[in-house]
């Protein structure tokens, strides 16, 4: 194998402290390597073993010599190391070449999902200064993607712009070169050494609050986070994941990529959740692991029982972001192991349940935090809070981000001189190691000088048989400040008052004091492409839903 060029030998992590990164590498959390060089090793081991599996299957060794002929194709049009290379793709085979070729070449790697609009496209792309391109071409058939990619463009004199598919419908001033080409006749090149604390990508947020960011990660984070949700869920280089996460969230590269790949596994792409049409591939190519969101989980719940049989090679799934009871009656249908699993993108993967526990554990709590992560709960004053006390959370490990780009501000709000994420979640701990989710620190509702916890009272609201799905936050109020709303998304044929709501979380114990004041039923409650409910959007769009609203009695 010809050996690497070489770019760089030193590079500190910038928001942990020397001893801190110096403890990791000697304990082994940082295994000092790349995407590139786990993908090389599967390739020079064993070169026929599969990798990629679905619309087109790759080998270990045509995966790894697809990337170097489209890395040197990269670098021939003008990829610098270092230099943050787009792309906005779907889950397919293309994607994942292209994200080991990145890694080969050094760029800054940006995946993004073509769901998102041209313009948060164009502040992603001014905000990095991107020197490369790479884009879906089914998008430039919407005028406005193709206005928006024509002006990209512009700003790339001597840089790579390629498409991936085909670009005939799309009325664009000039040719451009497609992945498919460039991995079967692109010029092969060596991997540049860069350093696995380096800049190497670029995550997305999910976007739940707010305006996403954009969150810098280097090898070394990334390979600790896939390494470590592995270990958790026993996963092995026999395991194959279906890979349906958004590009360019930590689930799409990290877990859907990093954490196959590195392994010696099989991935199995797919470019768009639909549990029909899912379940028949997962049967096909013996889908083993995936990550979901209840969303996900609640669709494969809504399959015919003719379909259970397609899912019997599933051994576990990771899930989060769902009504416990859910999770319960999949397992029982279905006979796989779910287990909750906490993270974002700021700190990916980072804790998870363990499969071999009991399901009043894996299912009901969110995780146990991986080895090498310290984690605090903290009241209002800044102190730690005993277990079993709710609080804010914030960590420190080896999965910690590097920043969010072009934001120092927001980056320095983040993480504590000491290198803790306070990540603005509120959440427990409890004796048997595992920490449990409590809702967002911004999500709290203050009314008057009462703190009401909405993850609290929509656990609740789940087990009403009227109510399908319900989000609670907050509206503001002149006189209390906030009240607490219900936005609840009915089962068929059903009704509910919010007298009835009231009664019946009173019933399940909630105090009177928290109660909500609005309801605002809907037919449908806005989503991130993670299936997370959108908060911000839906507190945006409250007064202009297809709604029934009224005042509390109680």
């Amino acid at each position: 194998m010809p050996r690497e060029n070489v770019l760089a030998s030193t590079y500190d992590h910038p928001r942990l402290p020397l001893e801190v990164q110096q403890q990791f590498r000697e304990q082994g959390l940082w295994e000092g390597t790349t995407l590139a060089r786990c993908v090389r090793e599967w390739a020079e081991r064993d070169p026929q073993r599969v990798a990629v599996v679905g619309d087109r299957v790759l080998t270990y060794g045509e995966v790894w010599e697809e990337a170097r002929r489209l890395g040197g194709a990269l670098q021939r049009d003008g990829i610098e190391p270092g230099e943050y290379l787009l792309a906005i793709l779907n889950n397919s085979w293309q994607g994942i070449v292209l994200e080991v070729a990145a890694s080969i070449v050094g760029a800054v790697f940006t995946p993004r999902s073509p769901h998102m609009s041209p313009t948060l496209a164009v502040n992603v792309f001014e905000q990095l200064d991107v020197k490369g391109l790479v884009i879906f071409a089914d998008l430039l058939q919407d005028t406005e993607w193709a206005e928006t990619f024509e002006k990209m463009v512009a700003d790339l004199p001597g840089r790579p712009v390629v498409l991936q598919g085909d670009a005939s419908r799309a009325e664009l001033n000039r040719d451009y070169p497609t992945l498919e080409t460039l991995v079967a006749e692109g010029p092969a090149t060596n991997p540049v050494h860069t350093h696995p604390t380096a800049p190497s990508l670029v995550l997305a947020t999910g976007g739940t609050t707010g305006t996403p960011k954009s969150i810098l990660h280097c090898a070394d984070t990334m390979i600790y986070a896939a390494r470590n949700f592995a270990k958790a869920v026993e996963y092995t280089e026999d395991d194959v994941t279906v890979a349906f996460a958004p590009y360019g969230h930590a689930g799409g590269s990290i877990f859907d990529i990093y954490l196959p790949l590195i392994h010696g596994a099989k991935v199995l792409p797919l470019s768009r959740w639909r549990a029909k049409e899912v379940a028949p591939l997962i049967a096909r190519w013996k889908g083993t692991f995936f990550v979901t969101m209840g969303t996900h989980v609640y669709d494969l719940m809504q399959l015919p029982e003719s379909d259970d049989h397609l899912l019997d090679s599933v051994r576990v799934i990771t899930s989060g972001a769902g009504p416990d009871t859910l999770f319960e009656a999949a397992q029982k249908r279905y006979g796989f192991t779910i287990v909750r699993a906490y993270g974002c993108g700021e700190a990916p993967g980072h804790a998870i349940g363990r499969p071999s526990d009991p399901a009043e554990l894996r299912i009901f709590k969110d995780g146990v935090p991986f080895d090498g992560i310290v984690t605090r709960v903290t009241g209002p004053d800044g102190i730690e809070v005993p277990n079993g006390v709710v609080g804010d959370y914030e960590c420190r490990g080896p999965n910690l981000f590097m920043g969010y780009v072009g934001q120092p501000e927001l980056t320095d709000e983040a993480i504590s001189p000491e290198g803790f994420y306070r990540s603005g979640d509120r959440m427990v701990k409890t004796d048997d190691g595992y920490i449990t989710w409590s809702g967002r620190s911004k999500e709290i509702i203050r009314r008057g000088g009462l703190q009401i916890d909405p993850v609290e009272m929509e656990s609740m609201l789940v087990m009403h048989a009227s109510i399908e799905s319900a989000v609670v936050v907050g509206e503001p109020h002149d006189r209390l400040g906030e009240r607490a709303v219900v936005v609840a998304m009915l089962t068929a044929e059903h009704s509910i008052t919010l007298q009835e709501i009231c009664e019946f979380l009173l019933e399940a114990g909630l105090p009177k004091q928290s109660l909500p004041e609005r309801l605002v039923v809907t037919h449908d409650l806005p989503r991130t492409e993670l299936g997370k409910f959108h908060r911000a959007r839906i507190r945006e769009t409250l007064n202009s839903l297809d709604i029934r609203q009224e005042n509390a009695h109680v």
